[in-house]
């Protein structure tokens, strides 16, 4: 591993190599802190151990108290896309796997979960649904062939490196026909019994056929973004009430009937008025059937005011913002702060939203947005994007099954702590000032003290 000195505390020199120095008995024996800069992203750092149990803290000590702990933490993902799909095609096989494995392998981000598209969403190759025969009620046209073209393989091919990938589905549309214009844009879902109930049965289809296919499909969701329909991609506007009706009437109790046992979400909302949550969750029958509920975009000042009123109910942070395409260390931060504000809401699970794109990072409807991972065609070769390690400081750190717990202390304004199930602890900060940082922080039981790097992103780990 390259090496060189950070210059810092007291005038040490610190390698910038995991930290081997021992603490006094009964602590940790070890942390481990990776930090990433604009010119130096994912390096191991060394911090000091302060060995003298008789040597004071310093001022506003940063550290985790376990006794106070918060959600759960279900894991963390992205988005599978057609486009991202064919954009790996154009790499040779080695450097595909290689960015399969930087995804969901073990010494990348380790993702776990994962959304998918339930017909077009704005990355797809062009628009289509899974039954485009108009009136087909009872779905005998349904077919899930198209996505035997992109988005089945390459969910198969994350699978190789994580054989437990869970995915969740949505649509950005229903089938053309089930709208009130007939159309892939704009319009409003039709709400006459017999389209309610084909698009319920349209769903129980979908997760029939994608789990033949070998997909561990673990929830599906109703609508993406039902406040919209004035853009040039698929989309389709619902009220809250009209959602409340599909679910408590026809998705459930179709999936009920054809013993499809699936976790059922609200989502993906991305306002934060009230207007299509409160009408679903307090339904006093629809509420209990809802497992958790999905924001994005607005929607994520919601966070915290669901789980006050909704304690039971999980909840997701579904889409990042997809910016413009720049793809610059700005937005990185502004991405990581993300993570941590929406982790420490009580966000359970975190999805990024494209994790492929070639060079353009257009999609279809030309749109062009941010990706984990950039494929030049033109060079023939990866870019991990800043985002990229936003992600993977906290993806690869915080295993599925994490409690979020509480953190005290500390010069910096970003930061979440966890306990993994394995016991040990994670400490995520950012260093969002243009100058070093000098911190003291706590973890099981003993201290250390490191200088955070300007414009920093950072993840501390316990090794015991």
């Amino acid at each position: 591993m390259k090496t060189a000195l950070l210059t810092g505390i007291g005038g040490l020199a610190l390698l910038l190599t995991a930290c081997s120095t021992t603490p006094r008995a009964g602590s940790a024996k070890t942390i481990h802190w990776v930090s990433s800069t604009p010119d130096a992203p994912w390096q191991t750092r060394a911090a000091l151990a302060v060995t003298n149990p008789a040597e004071p803290a310093a001022p506003g000590l940063l550290k985790l108290d376990l006794t106070t702990t918060y959600q759960t933490m279900d894991g963390f993902g992205g988005c599978f896309n057609d486009l991202g799909w064919q954009a790996l095609q154009t790499l040779d096989g080695p450097a595909r796997e290689a960015a399969l494995q930087a995804l969901f392998g073990p010494d990348g981000c380790r993702f776990n979960l994962a959304r998918a598209p339930i017909g077009a969403n704005d990355f797809a190759l062009g628009w289509y649904s899974l039954d485009e025969t108009t009136n087909d009620f009872a779905l005998k046209d349904f077919s899930i062939e198209h996505d035997r073209q992109a988005l089945i393989p390459f969910m198969l091919a994350a699978m190789k490196y994580q054989p437990k990938l869970a995915v969740w589905g949505v649509p950005w549309c229903p089938p053309a026909w089930m709208k009130t214009n007939g159309q892939y844009k704009g319009g409003h879902m039709r709400q006459e019994r017999e389209v309610l109930a084909a698009y319920a049965l349209y769903f129980s289809k979908y997760v029939q056929a994608y789990r033949a296919a070998g997909i561990n499909l673990y929830a599906v969701m109703p609508q993406n973004e039902p406040i919209y329909n004035n853009n040039v991609y698929p989309q389709c506007a619902w009220t809250g009430p009209e959602l409340n009706v599909f679910l408590r009437d026809y998705l459930v109790p179709q999936l009920r009937r054809d013993q499809v046992r699936i976790e059922v979400w609200h989502g993906t909302l991305p306002t934060a008025a009230t207007e299509f949550v409160d009408p679903v969750l307090g339904d006093p029958v629809t509420g209990p059937m809802i497992t958790g509920v999905a924001y994005q975009w607005g929607g994520q000042q919601l966070l915290q005011r669901t789980h006050d009123l909704y304690p039971d109910k999980k909840l997701m942070q579904s889409e990042t913002e997809c910016n413009d395409g720049q793809n610059s260390w700005t937005q990185g931060l502004t991405t990581f702060q993300k993570i941590i504000d929406d982790t420490s809401h009580f966000a359970g699970s975190y999805f990024f939203w494209n994790l492929v794109l070639n060079e353009t990072g257009r999609s279809t409807w030309n749109w062009r947005q941010n990706s984990l991972i950039t494929v030049d065609r033109t060079a023939h070769k990866v870019i991990y994007n800043p985002e990229y390690y936003a992600l993977k400081h906290v993806s690869a750190a915080v295993q599925p099954g994490a409690k979020r717990v509480a953190v005290s202390g500390g010069p910096f304004k970003n930061v979440v702590g966890f306990r993994n199930p394995s016991g040990s602890q994670v400490l995520v900060f950012e260093n969002d000032s243009d100058r070093p940082v000098t911190a003291e922080i706590e973890l099981s039981g003993s201290r250390w003290r490191l200088e955070a790097p300007a414009r920093s992103m950072n993840t501390v780990t316990t090794g015991d």
